[in-house]
């Protein structure tokens, strides 16, 4: 069985004057994200998938950012959701800046390259709670000083080729997560770390089936590059492209470098808000 586990939080109550008090509450509190859980399950392996898990976590726990990382056996990393509710652009930005090297720097490095290089079966998916003191300074000014961000929250999953990484922040205009939203984060933990595994390590639906407007904007596109983008916007990551194209991972990333330069755009969260533009 998959255990988890709050790290470097304790959630942990004394007292019992208002403990029923409490736990009505939180009931009724379960009760109001159910329909927002229940279309979310709906939505795996379907592209209105992120836009529902977004919106089951801005209503759980009030995040203003969300990042999704997918991690290698190999150690190679890409970014399969960018999201900034105030700043849809700075979230696509700060995406590349990590990818591009910054995350060895993230204090969850090492437990997500052990974790990436372990069975599913046997792996522990942990939440772990901003741990400042880890961070180097190049780290926190580029990730969490521009876009005005003042805490963290983050998922490790592992996976059976890898692990995956959810990222949720608060900024200056909700304040830091609060132990009610960890604690509904943990709860929630379980369910995350299911749907997110699902989604993303499943084949989605065949790429060939595109609609008018990914139509206009892939086709000043090579037909190689078309076909990678459409996967990567059917919810592969660029492993699995690779392995649907059948071509090695390092001519996928070339792919993918001349396609995201022709559009105009730096990672698959900006390619995904293109096709999805108003005409």
């Amino acid at each position: 069985m998959i255990a988890f586990s709050i790290i470097s939080f304790n959630l942990s109550r004394s007292g019992g004057g208002h403990m029923n008090e409490t736990a009505n509450t939180q009931l009724i509190e379960w009760g109001n994200l159910l329909p927002s859980v229940a279309t979310c399950i709906e939505a795996v392996e379907r592209d209105n998938f992120e836009s529902q898990l977004l919106a089951l976590l801005h209503q759980a726990v009030g995040i203003e950012q969300c990042m999704i990382f997918g991690y290698s056996i190999s150690g190679d990393i890409d970014c399969l959701l960018a999201a900034n509710y105030q700043l849809p652009r700075v979230a696509d930005r700060l995406a590349q800046i990590y990818v591009s090297g910054l995350f060895r720097q993230d204090p969850n490095y090492l437990h997500l390259s052990q974790l990436a290089s372990q069975p599913e079966s046997t792996s522990t998916d942990a939440l772990t709670t901003m741990q400042v003191e880890a961070m180097s300074p190049a780290y926190r000014s580029h990730l969490f000083a521009f876009p005005d961000l003042v805490d963290k929250v983050s998922l490790n999953i592992a996976a059976k080729e890898g692990a995956y990484y959810l990222n949720l922040y608060r900024g200056t205009q909700r304040g830091p997560f609060t132990s009610a939203n960890l604690n509904c984060l943990n709860g929630l933990a379980p369910l995350l770390s299911s749907l997110i595994r699902r989604h993303y390590s499943n084949s989605p639906a065949q790429p060939e089936q595109l609609n008018s407007r990914e139509a206009a904007v892939l086709a000043s596109l090579s037909e190689r590059e078309r076909q990678l983008c459409l996967y990567l916007l059917r919810g592969h990551t660029l492993k699995t492209a690779a392995t649907k194209l059948d071509i090695a991972f390092s001519t996928t990333e070339t792919y993918r470098k001349r396609a995201y330069a022709k559009l105009g755009v730096t990672s698959k969260s900006g390619l995904v808000a293109l096709c999805k533009a108003e005409v």
